[in-house]
């Protein structure tokens, strides 16, 4: 991260916060509600096949889950696009995270462009919703955003975390032993189906019923998700976040993830769980995605406003995101 992008992190943080309900002390900006749950992952043969990352060797790999919803501020109930954040635990100590989203495609191709976006969504602060006309003409200029907010608008409403589709957004590099390399992008996978229902009927529950409806499951069995590669091809997009790859792209199952219980970070050790989808381990390379690039910098900023870390989320605004004097 350069002093740059840090500061870029810092204006998208602290725009999220204006964007969902101000800042929360303690909370996360966006998925702010969230429940730990403790999981085994275990790759398939095909796996080590396109990376030799130690995780996808076919060896069973201890995982937690970071299932979360809604703005820390969200007074109406379940978000309807939640999120699905797992951390693997290698056998070196080390981590590496994948984070996953329901939507499939991101809103701005850069991080200048996702800031940009979200200064458009910014609520009024008389009507309390942003300005419905300055931001059908923003989308006018940018087909590229407006397909990805289209998409996301005619997602349906989650009825459980288990039967619901993640997605990493971004494209990732894959080196096997051979060293041979295939971008793809992640998707997760849940074994119990994909269902659906409408915001306003999700919207009647309370705001814990996500969690509860997942954990009566647990109660009776694990919740299982497949782990599943869209392999790209010459010409496909490995930078844009916005942009789509064909249908027809061959789709390669790498794994299987067994949520078993909940936890709590107590039990886990570690109070922060930052969630990084670049702290990446060997065998799993990042894309150019500046998308991507920037995300780092974004989650480090987000711990240091949630946390009280870098002397508070005051200090971290006047040092542009950055632990250090840059």
């Amino acid at each position: 991260m350069t002093p740059s992008q840090y500061r870029r992190a810092a204006e998208l943080v602290e725009m999220i916060h204006q964007n969902f309900q101000g800042f929360h002390p303690g909370y996360r900006g966006v998925h702010a509600q969230g429940r730990y749950y403790a999981a085994v992952f275990k790759a398939t043969s095909e796996a080590k096949k396109l990376s030799r990352a130690v995780h996808l060797q076919g060896e069973p790999v201890p995982a937690t889950v970071r299932h979360g919803h809604s703005a820390s501020g969200n007074p109406w109930g379940p978000a309807v696009t939640p999120s699905m954040a797992v951390k693997f635990y290698l056998p070196d100590g080390t981590v590496t995270d994948l984070i996953g989203i329901t939507i499939p495609l991101f809103f701005g191709r850069t991080p200048d462009e996702v800031l940009e976006g979200l200064k458009m969504l910014k609520p009024d602060a008389v009507t309390g919703k942003p300005d419905e006309k300055k931001l059908m003409q923003y989308l006018a200029t940018r087909p590229w955003i407006a397909n990805a907010f289209k998409i996301a608008k005619n997602l349906p409403a989650p009825v459980s975390f288990a039967q619901t589709v993640f997605h990493a957004i971004h494209a990732f590099k894959f080196v096997n032993s051979a060293d041979e390399a295939q971008y793809a992008r992640y998707h997760w996978e849940p074994e119990a189906g994909v269902a659906g229902q409408t915001p306003e009927e999700l919207q009647k529950q309370p705001p814990s019923y996500l969690f509860e409806e997942l954990e009566e499951r647990l109660r009776k069995a694990p919740v299982a998700f497949n782990l599943v590669l869209q392999l790209a091809e010459e010409g496909d997009p490995t930078d844009d976040p916005t942009a789509p790859w064909p249908d027809d792209r061959s789709r390669v199952t790498i794994g299987r993830l067994e949520i078993i219980r909940t936890t709590t970070v107590e039990e886990i050790g570690d109070p922060v769980m930052l969630h990084d989808p670049t702290r990446l381990t060997d065998g799993i390379e990042p894309s150019d995605d500046p998308v991507l690039a920037v995300r780092r910098g974004v989650y480090e900023v987000s711990v240091a406003h949630r946390t009280g870390g870098w002397k508070g989320r005051l200090a971290a605004l006047e040092r542009a995101g950055s632990p250090f004097l840059l």
